[in-house]
């Protein structure tokens, strides 16, 4: 109580990007924060850990971010970490392809959208028609017209539509979509993918940079979002689960949790994952639609290959990968320059239906095969140690129609709100989304 003026409480299931985001925005406008946190540390999907095999830290999983990732940039300004990513300068990515040959997408550094015509142009993967089809293709995405219109039509659907060809489709359009949508183009949303091809390729040059963190996940965001919330008068319960909500004329009255304490405030935002909510509000009686709407959702996992050797295999920061079930290999040393990560490269799987109950050793047998075939030095490195990591649930499936499963931050129950970036924001599951609802939630909570 300062004066007359009560400060508002908000409690905040949940501590993910989309939880973290909505605190901090939440502090900066004068709330009390409160975030529980089920597990002993925070940062929900994306984080890190020791791993004493290989005496590292490591990533649960390699998060790509992109410069149009506005909201994510902001917040990470503020919990003063801005400096430990990494900005290309422009667009450029290396793909090898796994007969031997290699190509680069190296965008100039000119206005949007001729920035990205330009790498086009100078891609060598594809033949000069392809090119010529892509360039009208661009046109389809900014402008748009009944031809090109996406709605409820697959990626693959969409592409076919704008006269996209087999072999431009698995050069780069395939992997653009399993990178920004963690799904297979003939099972994703071309309508998602278009907003994000807007925004990422066809608005501001620096939008399409590539941005990668140059730290281990948990060093990134949740130890510093910690610190931010600890120094500005917040409060962090982790390690304890929510037994139940407290409930009373269609509002949320108390959080208790398995140890018997209450937590009240005048808000609650749940930013839990999609598959949790469910069990969150079991028992309330809440009967809204976006309580049922989960049902709708779909998982699409992801598998994480990180293999440690005796040498550095590549001079490359990262690359992509054709004609292969690996999509994306990253060499960490180079990524957080540092020699303790020398000759470990991470390897990614995004859309994993098939493989994710591959057996882990058969599953790094495949990573050694492929890597043979894209850096020959494989065959005479050694192999120190491994790790495979399977995220069943990393994302929701984006399919056609998903959009209608995906609710508001603001719920139909009076002081409650909505986060995660499987909420109604427009884009894919992605770091950007989660903060992106964390947000809009504090502004619906700010603006009542």
């Amino acid at each position: 109580m300062i004066g007359n003026f009560r400060v508002k409480k908000v409690i905040i299931i949940g501590g993910g990007f989309a939880g973290l985001s909505a605190a901090t925005a939440l502090i900066t406008a004068g709330y009390h924060v409160t975030i529980i946190e089920q597990r002993r540390f925070l940062g929900g999907r994306a984080y890190s850990f020791y791993d004493k095999e290989t005496g590292l830290e490591l990533d649960n999983g390699q998060h790509i971010l992109m410069g149009c990732y506005e909201n994510t940039f902001r917040f990470l300004r503020k919990i003063g970490v801005a400096d430990k990513l990494y900005f290309q300068k422009n667009l450029c990515v290396d793909f090898l392809d796994t007969d031997g040959h290699a190509y680069r997408l190296d965008c100039l550094p000119l206005p949007s959208p001729f920035h990205i015509l330009s790498g086009i142009l100078r891609f060598k993967a594809i033949s000069l028609s392809e090119k010529i089809r892509m360039l009208n293709m661009a046109k389809g995405v900014m402008f748009g017209n009944a031809t090109t219109s996406s709605h409820d039509l697959t990626i693959t659907e969409w592409l076919k539509r704008l006269g996209q060809g087999e072999k431009a489709r698995e050069t780069l359009w395939d992997i653009i979509t399993l990178a920004t949508m963690n799904e297979h183009p003939d099972k994703s949303s071309a309508a998602i993918f278009r907003n994000v091809m807007k925004k990422a390729f066809f608005s501001h040059r620096r939008n399409s940079r590539i941005v990668l963190p140059v730290v281990p996940l948990s060093s990134l965001f949740a130890e510093a979002a910690e610190i931010y919330i600890n120094k500005n008068c917040g409060s962090i319960e982790k390690g304890i689960a929510v037994s139940e909500l407290l409930t009373g004329n269609n509002s949320v009255s108390g959080v208790k949790l398995k140890d018997g304490r209450v937590f009240r405030g005048d808000y609650y935002i749940s930013a839990v994952p999609y598959y949790s909510v469910q069990r969150l509000f079991a028992g309330t009686g809440f009967l809204g639609a976006e309580f049922n709407s989960v049902h709708g959702l779909r998982p699409s996992p992801i598998i994480s290959i990180h293999l440690l050797f005796n040498t550095p295999l590549t001079e490359h920061t990262f690359v992509a990968l054709l004609n292969s079930p690996i999509q994306w290999v990253f060499n960490k040393e180079k990524i957080f320059r540092d020699t303790a990560y020398r000759g470990l490269l991470s390897l990614v799987i995004s859309g994993a239906h098939e493989y994710i109950d591959v057996p882990s050793e058969k599953l790094v047998e495949m990573a050694l095969r492929e890597l043979k075939k894209v850096f020959p030095d494989t065959s005479s490195a050694r192999l120190l140690c491994c790790k495979v990591i399977k995220e069943r649930h990393a994302t929701f499936s984006p399919q056609p129609g998903v959009d209608q499963y995906r609710p508001s931050q603001k719920s139909s129950i009076n002081n409650l709100f909505l986060a995660g970036d499987w909420t109604d924001t427009g884009l894919p599951a992605t770091i950007e989304g989660a903060v992106l609802s964390g947000q809009k939630c504090a502004k619906a909570i700010v603006g009542i």
